[in-house]
């Protein structure tokens, strides 16, 4: 009896190392990946990427748009486009006349100021960033090609990402184009923000924000 006890409490304490372990190695995971630059391809769409584009590219890409303020803050303006063949709707964000961010949403009337919007022929529900993302995929989908999300309700993915460039990479240089930038090529941090929303399983709208610091 007394070597059965010992034996079970020999299990229970290898049971209890393994269980830690695992929880050790998911824990150091998950903050690796927070800690990860998100690849570029996640930020491009017709051919603009979301941190380095300007309002210029886009009006130049899309056709002359009507700017009008964002609601968060003063400095923040935006712009957006819908299809000729859809209810898509396409929003960009500037700051600084740099892009900060897009939205892509599959029912133009969800933004209450679909009505400033441009009509263009290049915006439609097929729209893809080069990684594969598009209105209409399902959270499966997406996880598979962000990964596992920092938080996740029944409708809604929430990505947050933050990490360090050092100076006198391809990022850096491209910001030090910008002659407002005093820090020009120094070591930058920069912070991106996904969020994803779903009806029945499928995406419907897609918000990527990005800035550099």
């Amino acid at each position: 009896m007394k070597r059965f006890q010992i034996a079970l409490t020999l299990t229970n304490s290898i049971l209890f190392f393994l269980m830690s372990a695992f929880l050790l190695i998911d824990f150091v995971d998950t903050a690796q990946s927070a800690d990860e630059a998100l690849d570029e391809s996640n930020f491009r769409i017709l051919g603009l990427f979301i941190g380095d584009c300007a309002s210029r590219d886009v009006y130049s890409k899309l056709g002359p748009g009507i700017p009008f303020k964002g609601d968060a803050k003063a400095d923040v303006t935006r712009a957006c486009y819908i299809s000729d063949k859809d209810e898509t709707l396409i929003l960009f964000s500037f700051e600084n006349s740099q892009c900060a961010g897009v939205r892509l949403l599959s029912q133009k009337k969800k933004f209450y100021k679909w009505h400033f919007c441009e009509t263009s022929p290049l915006v439609s529900k097929h729209l893809t960033t080069p990684s594969g993302i598009k209105l209409g995929i399902s959270k499966i989908r997406l996880k598979a090609i962000l990964g596992a999300p920092h938080s996740e309700s029944e409708e809604n993915l929430e990505y947050v990402y933050e990490w360090k460039l050092e100076s006198g990479t391809a990022e850096t240089q491209r910001d030090s184009k910008d002659p407002r930038n005093t820090t020009a090529d120094l070591a930058k941090t920069v912070k991106a923000t996904i969020l994803a929303k779903f009806s029945d399983t499928k995406l419907i709208s897609f918000d990527v924000s990005k800035s550099m610091q």
